[in-house]
């Protein structure tokens, strides 16, 4: 929680151009269509910077978090839409962090990953 308070500071004073974000852009909300090859649903809108709302990805659910695998990731977002590696895997921690702990839930799988991206 340290580490995610210090680069919430870190990052909330330098933030990049903000965006609308998706917030939950993650596996399972991505689907086939017919209008576009691709569709986005259930997003949670907030207004951010795009390495922000990459977070998700990080963390997908719907596989075991594997630090080969958040690593591999990590490189692949950051050739593919030229964002900084830093800046993805320290929103990473934070998105993981406000996703998995609060009043009454601490889910195990991310706050592994919060810890994988912070080391």
């Amino acid at each position: 929680m340290d580490t995610a308070a210090a680069v919430t500071r870190e990052l909330a004073g330098t933030q990049q151009d903000p965006v609308l974000c998706h917030q939950d852009l993650q596996g399972s909300n991505v689907l086939r269509a017919q209008r576009e090859s691709w569709l986005a649903i259930d997003p949670k809108p907030l207004v951010g910077e795009p390495a922000f709302d990459v977070a998700s990805l990080l963390r997908d659910r719907r596989w075991e978090i594997r630090r080969a695998v958040i690593e591999r990731r990590l490189a692949l977002l950051s050739g593919e839409l030229g964002l900084e590696r830093d800046r993805m895997r320290a929103w990473g921690i934070v998105h993981a962090l406000h996703w998995g702990v609060g009043p009454d839930k601490l889910e195990g799988d991310l706050v592994k990953c919060a810890r994988m991206l912070a080391t």
